[in-house]
């Protein structure tokens, strides 16, 4: 099993895989992949930290709500994040501590993602851990 994150293709669109020991790891690997399509997350200074918390009523919805919320940040205070410390609760609760700073004129971005969708969602348990895979419109 790999840990971390795919990007995958989907016609239009564009997909992320992403497999973690636990739903927490896996949740912040989406993040991941998700602001990795964004810009370039290396080159990104940590000076910056948003904190996310809501739930709701299952792991899919968290899902689609948690990669949302981070696109609408990213859309209304132009904040790009490389660092998340993310807790799931078997109450489909999420809180997150997301790091990283204001785009610049510096920063590259590569792509626009409108928002996660739900075609084609999944929030499945496997053998040692969870796999989770989203299809963002970009």
């Amino acid at each position: 099993m790999f840990s971390g994150y795919k990007l995958i293709q989907h016609t239009a669109d564009t997909g992320i895989l992403a497999q973690g020991a636990n739903l927490s790891d896996a949740f912040a690997f989406m993040a991941s992949g998700l602001f990795n399509l964004i810009t370039d997350t290396s080159t990104l200074k940590q000076d910056k930290t948003v904190s996310i918390s809501f739930d709701a009523d299952n792991y899919e919805n968290l899902l689609v709500k948690w990669l949302n919320e981070l696109i609408y940040i990213f859309d209304t205070q132009r904040l790009v994040f490389c660092r998340f410390e993310v807790a799931v609760s078997s109450a489909f609760k999420l809180t997150a501590i997301c790091f990283g700073q204001k785009v610049t004129a510096d920063t590259p971005l590569h792509h626009y993602v409108k928002g996660a969708t739900y075609h084609l969602l999944k929030v499945k348990k496997i053998i040692g851990g969870y796999k989770l895979q989203v299809l963002l419109d970009i």
